[in-house]
């Protein structure tokens, strides 16, 4: 009768383990990768990692012996091991220069970024650049059990949105898998195990503080603080961008990215398909991706959005919820209305900037929302915000269903 008490106990603790919900930011560093309509096994082969903003994927996924996924694309080392070639059966070839830090293709293209990284014994290529390349369909979704890369081409069956409803449950296991194993390894006193269970996932590398600019390479402009000032106030903040047809955006990014924040970039709803490039490099870097609403009143703004967003799935096979602006019909329309605190048409003196921020900090009863513009040179922009995240203002993550 004991025995039956306690394995109706254990019963109903496995049964809370499987239902419980845990976010990600409660679970570490899980980066869930998906290959068409399955979700590879969590291991060091083909698990994602970010760096620098960026999202790389381990050469692994493109081997179908590991994945059951076969992509067409291939690779393996050349120039006594000195050079990374993917390619396939069309005779398209992207070669990453492991020396130099540099890629080409065979069609005279720059990927960007053209390093490779190399961690666990593994090498890691930046996923957007290969999967754009090569034809392949790139998303990137954050979800409440962690982000989520999809890589999918025309063998896929299900759309991301039945895709990620169907692999929630899943999702949501390998959550709390990874919950029970941490606290597995904790004991009662708190110290770590003598022999912890292996990570399900590579270490993430350590975000630079100061970001990479490929096209204006230059130092962040740190702002003027005396040494004799008050140490500064502490706040919150969420972190906009708002582009704009034929606007490089690479630079303010870089800027911004290098807090290790992840903001919204803004396009014009009706340059959507203008700004495709800039569209995926936002998605493939990891951004949040939303709308500018064109017209005068609520009915043409909500018109403008609903066109954008079609033009929007048509170029990333997702939508946005994410729009500029207040806008009651938009509101009613289901649509998020992220309306900044502060917007700065450029960031030109990083020091009058920064102090604008530290008063408008202090008095603020709520986390501040900046929106910048794209500009060519954005190192008063990294030096304003990596000032900000040395003072230990915190950088928030933004969800489309509040902020």
């Amino acid at each position: 009768m004991k025995a039956k008490k306690i394995l109706a106990l254990l019963c109903a603790v496995a049964v809370g383990l499987t239902l419980l919900v845990l976010p990600s930011s409660a679970t570490g560093s899980l980066f869930f990768l998906s290959l068409n309509d399955t979700l590879p096994a969590q291991s060091v082969q083909t698990a994602p990692i970010q760096s620098s903003g960026w999202v790389y994927v381990p050469t692994g996924v493109f081997n179908s012996r590991t994945t059951g996924i076969n992509f067409g694309v291939y690779y393996g080392l050349t120039d006594n091991n000195e050079s990374l070639v993917l390619y396939n059966l069309s005779g398209k070839t992207m070669t990453f220069h492991l020396d130099t830090d540099t890629a080409t293709t065979s069609t005279g293209e720059t990927p960007v970024p053209g390093r490779v990284l190399r961690q666990n014994g593994q090498y890691y290529v930046p996923a957007y650049a290969v999967c754009r390349f090569f034809g392949l369909t790139y998303s990137f979704y954050s979800t409440d059990y962690g982000p989520l890369l999809r890589i999918k081409d025309s063998n896929a069956v299900l759309n991301d949105n039945l895709f990620l409803s169907s692999a929630a449950s899943i999702l949501r296991s390998r959550t709390n898998s990874q919950v029970f194993n941490n606290n597995n390894n904790t004991n009662s006193n708190g110290n770590s195990a003598s022999t912890p269970a292996p990570p399900s996932t590579p270490t993430t590398p350590t975000v630079p503080t100061a970001p990479t600019q490929p096209t204006t390479p230059s130092d962040p402009v740190t702002p003027d603080v005396p040494d004799t000032a008050e140490p500064a106030p502490t706040f919150s903040l969420y972190l906009a961008v708002r582009a704009q047809a034929g606007a490089d955006i690479t630079a303010t990014l870089n800027a911004v990215l290098s807090t290790g924040a992840i903001p919204v970039v803004f396009f014009p709803a009706d340059q959507v398909t203008q700004c495709a490039d800039q569209v995926r490099q936002a998605a493939g870097r990891g951004c949040h991706v939303g709308l500018i609403p064109g017209g005068d009143n609520g009915q043409a703004k909500l018109a403008s959005v609903q066109t954008g967003s079609k033009a929007l799935a048509a170029i990333l096979r997702q939508e946005t919820w994410f729009v500029l602006g207040e806008d009651e019909t938009l509101a009613n329309a289901g649509y998020l209305c992220w309306s900044p605190s502060l917007s700065f048409q450029t960031v030109s003196n990083a020091t009058t900037v920064y102090n604008s921020l530290i008063q408008s900090g202090e008095s603020a009863s709520a986390p501040l929302r900046l929106l910048f513009r794209t500009q060519t040179d954005a190192s008063a922009l990294a030096g304003v915000l990596n000032q900000l995240k040395a003072d230990g203002d915190t950088f928030l993550a933004v969800r489309e269903t509040k902020y």
